[in-house]
């Protein structure tokens, strides 16, 4: 082992490994990529973005630098939403989705196992993933029923997301019109159907409807639990 690691060139370094023990957190409002400790020390800004608004985070810290993903809402009547990458630190800061490629991407998943980024599209209306360096764009389900994008119905407009891999299904949320109880939570197949399309899938099914503006998702896949707060419940609590 001394012999092989004395044959590597010195000026040569290993790669820092990817930190943990950190949060990282969007701030739509000023346009921010941020971290902190766990206990809330050493708030850092990663990234400055301006009026991209960023709105869905995931981090994956297996690589030797580590690499967090974030969707940008853009504003939705300008189609500019996008997907970008950055190291934990920020470095090499990267769009792997362009603008308009993606209407206005909402919450975003890591898929770690087959190494895919999935999404929600809003006024998009759509469920979307792609490679983690962007490629493979694909659209999942389409919920537009032939509307123009932006979408102006609410009730097709997707916002949170999750998967079970290994099970092979996808949720996603729809939230429909503010303190409507329209919302509804839906689940498909990971992958189309053979011979079907993401605008005409036979195999999507309502899990709940009447809901207070279902937003973000999240599974629990050990205890078989589905978590989420609504729209309508995170207004009541900030005014």
């Amino acid at each position: 082992m001394s012999e092989a690691i004395s044959q590597k060139p010195r000026s040569r370094k290993p790669a820092a490994k990817a930190p943990t023990g950190r949060l990282f957190f969007l701030d739509l409002s000023s346009g921010r990529v941020m971290s902190c400790t766990s206990d809330g020390t050493d708030l850092k800004t990663i990234v400055t973005l301006g009026r991209k608004l960023p709105d869905g985070v995931v981090v994956d810290t297996d690589t030797d630098t580590g690499h967090i993903y974030w969707t940008n809402m853009g504003i939705p009547n300008v189609n500019d939403g996008s997907v970008m990458r950055a190291e934990l630190d920020g470095a090499n800061l990267a769009t792997i989705v362009a603008e308009g490629a993606t209407h206005t991407p909402k919450q975003l998943q890591f898929d770690k196992k087959n190494g895919k980024l999935y999404w929600s599209d809003r006024e998009g209306m759509r469920v979307m993933r792609c490679n983690l360096d962007g490629s493979k764009l694909e659209t999942l389900v389409d919920t537009s029923n032939g509307d123009p994008r932006p979408g102006p119905d609410a009730t097709k407009w997707c916002v949170g997301i999750a998967q079970d891999v290994e099970r092979g299904q996808l949720y996603w949320t729809q939230k429909g019109n503010d303190n409507a109880g329209q919302g509804r939570i839906f689940r498909a197949g990971i992958e189309i159907p053979k011979g079907q399309t993401p605008e005409h899938r036979e195999d999507i099914e309502v899990l709940y409807g009447g809901l207070p503006e279902p937003i973000d998702l999240d599974l629990d896949i050990a205890a078989r639990m589905m978590y989420g707060p609504t729209a309508a419940i995170r207004r009541a609590a900030t005014r």
